[in-house]
């Protein structure tokens, strides 16, 4: 009765070894957070497909991280840098992370006094002496210098955010195979970049599109709006500067998408959300890049936009009487 209680015990005292191994680690117990503002302005130029442009981004990082006393043999260590984003696209050493969904990618390249450039995400980089390191003391990690190069993936209009987000997540190590367990510090990317090229909608005011009272009773097939209830017809006047006269140029909607009906607009109503479509009754499908409502600037750059919308059953189930509400953006793009 004795040999599965003891097998286990041995089982169980090998894994425990494993997961609390000593590791190199941030000095300071939690991995520190180091943030980049890629806030730029653009050229018209450099708004084009495949255009690249470099930021110079220095600071002092003063990140501190120690190693178990002896680990290191020649008080080296290596450092790995890791984005939970894919790489979409590689140039000479350059690898590209989306820095939004539709229209920036952006690499970065560190430059090492002792191992020279560095472009992540890379894995067991062997970096430069420190006598520290071997002796268990504190130690600098030193990535001061760095490098991002925004890609243009598709021109725009305006502005684009680039929401914060850990890009890298960084490793140090004594060994090629010691595990990643513990992150040293991240690389935080935030920012807007803005171009020249530039359209107002609606004079920058909110459009109100009211239904008025309908029958709670008619929201009874589900992606279908009730019986009775017609399109309700909006305009939407654009004005764009700093563009050529009579460009093509497309509207698309930003929202959130109902979770049952992803070609509506959710509302407050978990029962009820709201189509967009065009003049010509194609649905303007929140997010999504390629349903668009297209038209042409006149010499003054404006023009006005004719878009339709109507209220659609997202269950099936009579939702709650009272109000609702939906909520969407408009932009605009270059066709």
């Amino acid at each position: 009765m004795k040999i599965p209680l003891l097998f286990a015990l041995l089982v169980g005292s090998v894994v425990s070894q494993y997961a609390f191994a000593d590791v190199c680690k941030n000095v300071n117990g939690v991995p520190s957070s180091i943030n980049y503002d890629l806030t730029t302005t653009l050229t018209a130029e450099q708004n084009q497909v495949g255009t690249t442009v470099q930021l110079e981004k220095s600071q002092e990082v003063n990140v501190q991280a120690v190693c178990p006393a002896g680990a290191a043999t020649y008080s080296q260590t290596y450092r790995s840098y890791v984005s939970q984003y894919p790489v979409v696209e590689t140039s000479g050493n350059w690898k590209y992370l989306k820095l939004d969904p539709d229209y920036l990618e952006g690499g970065m390249r560190i430059e090492d006094s002792a191992v020279g450039d560095i472009y992540p995400p890379m894995n067991n980089v062997l970096m430069g002496y420190d006598e520290n390191v071997k002796a268990g003391q504190p130690f600098y990690v030193r990535d001061s210098n760095l490098e991002f190069q925004l890609k243009i993936v598709k021109p725009f209009v305006g502005t684009v955010n680039i929401s914060p987000k850990t890009m890298f997540n960084v490793y140090v190590m004594t060994a090629a195979g010691d595990p990643l367990t513990d992150v040293v510090y991240s690389i935080l990317y935030s920012g807007t970049v803005t171009v020249p090229q530039s359209c107002e909608i609606n004079a920058g005011q909110t459009i109100l599109v009211n239904f008025g009272a309908l029958y709670s009773g008619n929201f009874n097939h589900a992606g279908q709006k009730p019986e009775g209830v017609r399109a309700k017809k909006f305009s939407v006047p654009v004005k764009c500067s700093g563009l050529d006269s009579q460009v093509n140029l497309t509207m698309r909607l930003i929202a959130t998408p109902d979770s049952h009906v992803p070609q509506a607009i959710a509302s407050d109503n978990a029962d009820v959300g709201v189509v967009v479509e065009t003049d010509e009754g194609n649905a303007l499908i929140p997010n999504d890049a390629q349903s668009v409502a297209p038209f042409i600037t006149d010499s003054t750059g404006r023009a006005n936009i004719t878009l339709q919308a109507y209220p659609v059953s997202t269950t099936g189930e009579t939702p709650a009487e009272g109000a609702f509400t939906a909520l969407a953006s408009l932009r605009v793009d270059f066709d």
